[in-house]
């Protein structure tokens, strides 16, 4: 019997497990966030309003340990309906970066580095 070929990852860069608020906005209105995971390309988080796919935002974050603010702008791929612990509804959204330093890109990919690999 022969073995199914594994899926080859599409992802186009590595991405960190990360448990940490971000800030997402568009059209003036920033919501809180907890992000799942980042890499320096886009990033997975869990948000309390949905934001229709396609939708350019900014977001700004600081990274465990460090004071530094980024900020970066993206656009969101993914925004699926779920529900958090209790049952409440929230969102899982991810980002693509359109927008980012090289500064905050040398940041993220130290974090991805030094992360769990996810």
């Amino acid at each position: 019997m022969t073995q199914p070929t594994p899926q080859s990852e599409r992802r186009r860069a590595p991405r960190a497990a990360a448990s940490f608020s971000v800030s997402l906005s568009s059209d003036s209105v920033a919501e809180p966030a907890l992000l799942r995971d980042i890499s320096e390309i886009g990033m997975a988080c869990d948000a309390p309003a949905p934001i229709e796919e396609m939708t350019m935002v900014g977001i700004t974050f600081s990274l465990p340990g460090q004071v530094e603010k980024h900020q970066v702008t993206g656009a969101v791929v993914r925004c699926d309906r779920g529900e958090d612990k209790d049952g409440r509804p929230q969102w899982d959204i991810a980002v693509y970066f359109t927008e980012i330093t090289p500064v905050t890109k040398a940041a993220l990919k130290g974090y991805v580095s030094r992360g769990k690999i996810v």
